[in-house]
């Protein structure tokens, strides 16, 4: 029996406004809810085009790219996400990259920086195309403490060198006046701050010992500073009272990284052990089954620790507080329960963690890990001219599993120094 084409029903039209908006705010992921806009006119008209209910989303790996192609024409400003859960690779067309180095990502945007010595600094929301403008560094910056009248402090001597910073962080949402901005520049052990709209950067008085800097980060109106064995904390508003916190002997010989999540801020200490054939075969998983490889290569095996920062911000001292004390301002405890959390993992000191809860696809107390390949000069999968190619494993954080669940999705462009793999979360806020 044939149905005559007046009996269908236009559910896109019979709707109610008000059932398509309840739907709307029931889907989680971006790429979902660019689908459900994209369904018929009247939907995406009931749907916000910048949501504020999507959760933060699961992050796509950011593949370098040489900026310096733009002086010979050839970089067309197409940029390389890989979609870990979909295995798919995004593009998006990104002009506003030409001719400059993405260092870093936060709450998706991305830092973008200029090769001329830090001429031109500004944020970027790839989805949206929206662009927050930074003060340069080719402008003497003032310091949090000290003489006000003293000559600034000249930056530009460490933009000599390529992606020097590696942490991007910001108090609250950018259309915020207060809203403040820190960066972290690696190769002066600098932490700098501003607020949208100051004329120059603002560099905090802190400063490590003589030994490797791990990250820096600025949380609940402190600025921290990991050092090997140290953290260095300064409070924004009491900057002439900087404290020092010397880590247990058992992290002294780690890696650490700072981590936000939704706890508060946390010390990620990375141990490195000997993989062997022993290991367990690859994930059995849908959404990586296409790239996953069969066992596990030998190598670095890696387990995880997670430590809360416990921070009494509220403590007051009449002056520098006294060497016995400082391990009792700030402390550092163990998280025994990471169920809920799952850490994607960059180069260059780039953390996201994710609630594992807001994901059927996530289990939590693991990681995701970008890494490349061993040297192996050819073609990537465009034909362009690469040196290694970069993989994602996935760790449990006891080290009881490690495997590749995406490998050789992209290869690394000939850049030195090399441009950092970042996780980035996509956000139209």
């Amino acid at each position: 029996m044939e149905v005559s084409p007046c009996e269908f029903r236009d559910w896109a039209h019979l709707l109610p406004t008000e059932i398509v908006q309840a739907i709307s705010n029931k889907v989680k992921s971006i790429t979902d809810y660019v689908r459900f806009r994209a369904v018929c006119s009247p939907w995406r008209s009931a749907s916000l085009p910048k949501p504020a209910h999507l959760p933060p989303q699961l992050p796509w790996l950011m593949i370098p790219y040489k900026p310096w192609e733009s002086h010979s024409n050839k970089d067309d400003g197409i940029r390389l996400f890989y979609d870990l859960f979909e295995s798919k690779m995004r593009k998006l067309h990104l002009p506003e990259t030409i001719g400059l180095m993405c260092c870093a990502s936060y709450r998706g945007w991305l830092l973008l920086v200029a090769t001329t010595k830090g001429a031109e600094v500004f944020l970027l929301n790839p989805l949206t195309r929206a662009r927050v403008d930074l003060p340069s560094f080719t402008t003497p910056v003032r310091r949090l403490r000290g003489d006000s009248s003293a000559p600034g402090y000249d930056a530009r001597w460490v933009f000599n060198y390529n992606f020097v910073i590696t942490r991007v962080t910001f108090s609250s949402d950018l259309t915020d006046p207060n809203c403040l901005i820190m960066v972290f520049v690696e190769r002066c052990w600098g932490v700098f701050c501003c607020r949208v709209g100051d004329p120059r950067w603002t560099m905090v008085n802190i400063r490590p010992t003589n030994a490797p800097t791990g990250d820096a980060a600025y949380y609940n109106g402190c600025f921290y500073l990991l050092s090997k064995g140290v953290m260095h904390i300064t409070e924004f508003d009491k900057p002439e009272i900087p404290i020092t916190c010397f880590l247990e002997d058992n992290l002294r010989d780690s890696n650490l990284f700072l981590l936000e999540g939704k706890s508060g801020l946390h010390v990620v200490a990375i141990h490195d052990t000997e993989v062997g054939d022993e290991e367990e075969p690859g994930l059995d998983d849908e959404h990586h089954a296409d790239n996953t490889t069969e066992g596990t290569e030998k190598g670095i095996k890696q387990t995880f620790e997670l430590h809360q920062i416990y921070h009494d911000t509220n403590k007051k001292y009449a002056g520098q507080p006294p060497p016995e004390i400082l391990r009792l301002h700030s402390d550092l405890k163990k998280i025994t329960d990471t169920s809920n959390s799952t850490i994607f993992c960059g180069e260059k000191h780039h953390f996201v963690a994710v609630c594992s809860d807001d994901w059927d696809s996530l289990n939590g107390d693991c990681m995701y890990i970008a890494h490349k390949n061993e040297p192996s000069p050819g073609k990537d999968h465009d034909g362009k001219y690469c040196h290694n190619y970069y993989s994602i494993s996935f760790v449990k954080i006891d080290g009881t599993k490690y495997q590749t669940v995406a490998f050789e999705i992209a290869g690394e462009p000939p850049i030195w120094p090399p441009a950092p793999a970042m996780w980035f979360q996509p956000s139209y806020v």
